[in-house]
């Protein structure tokens, strides 16, 4: 439709042109054509000015009327190469506009990404550092990771044995199993706090700013480790109960590497509090 407008208002514009150029020249001519009639007749014409008087009232009425003619048309040409124009520049700030957004686009990926890049660096290092910041009673490193869940296990089974001798509930329930968790935690506070920070904002940061979420998130997982995983689900459940954080984990199967069968030795009750989807591995 906007083509066949504009094709024909160029053929109009056409029109009009050749229109105007020639009520111009037929101006002129029938000028030429007057005053050499008028100079055949009487060479010395111009010296009348009665001749003249009748010669202008002639011109004024027929040339002027022409030429008239002529300047409305070339009126309109003028307001027809005008909305081209307007046309035109319209297009190109559509244009334009299209390259700023996808200008726009390409850098907020850019920003993302760098920050990304970032925070996963820092999450590495923080793991690789986790895993050798205890010494043990040998003078060797030990894995936080596992020292974390190994004395998580011993307070869940100490609260067991002693509900057993009390003749209570053996099973833990919300609050029993956060207690137990959160008593071990502040024990590795300092040691795992800003890894456990790092790992919830590279979440979030994914989940509201990246364009291809599920792409971002295999890459995080591919640095997961089964024992990381371990902690990443109890902090997500019983320290931070951030629902948001839940169910990005949920739809991103951001726990599909926890060892099930172990954890269900020890606490099958928190693995029905979570989807399914959350111990799958998502694809794009």
């Amino acid at each position: 439709m906007k083509s066949t407008l504009f094709n024909f208002s160029a053929l109009l514009a056409n029109i009009l042109a050749i229109g105007a150029v020639i009520a111009i020249a037929s101006g002129v001519s029938l000028a030429y054509i007057f005053f050499y009639a008028l100079w055949k007749k009487d060479p010395t014409f111009w010296t009348s000015v009665e001749t003249l008087g009748t010669a202008g009232e002639f011109l004024g009425g027929t040339v002027g009327s022409i030429w008239a003619l002529a300047g409305v048309i070339l009126f309109f040409l003028a307001l027809i190469y005008q909305k081209r124009e307007l046309v035109l520049q319209r297009e190109e700030l559509k244009e334009s506009r299209k390259i700023m957004e996808h200008q726009s686009a390409t850098i907020a990926i850019q920003q993302f990404e760098n920050t990304f890049f970032q925070l996963l660096n820092f999450h590495i290092n923080a793991a690789n550092n986790i895993r050798n910041t205890i010494t043990g009673t040998n003078g060797r490193a030990l894995n936080a990771f596992d020292a974390l869940y190994r004395d998580f296990k011993k307070e869940v089974n100490a609260l067991k044995k002693r509900r057993k001798q009390d003749g209570g509930n053996t099973s833990p329930d919300d609050d029993s199993f956060e207690m137990c968790f959160k008593t071990v935690y502040e024990g590795y506070k300092n040691t795992f706090q800003h890894y456990l920070e790092n790992y919830r904002t590279l979440v979030l940061l994914i989940h509201s700013k990246s364009h291809d979420p599920q792409f971002y998130f295999n890459i995080l997982k591919s640095h997961f480790t089964e024992q990381e995983v371990l902690i990443h689900f109890y902090f997500v459940i019983l320290f931070s109960k951030d629902s948001t954080l839940i169910e990005i984990c949920e739809n991103n199967g951001l726990f599909h590497k926890l060892n099930l069968r172990a954890i269900a030795e020890v606490d099958s009750y928190h693995l029905e509090k979570v989807k399914k989807t959350a111990y799958v591995e998502a694809v794009n």
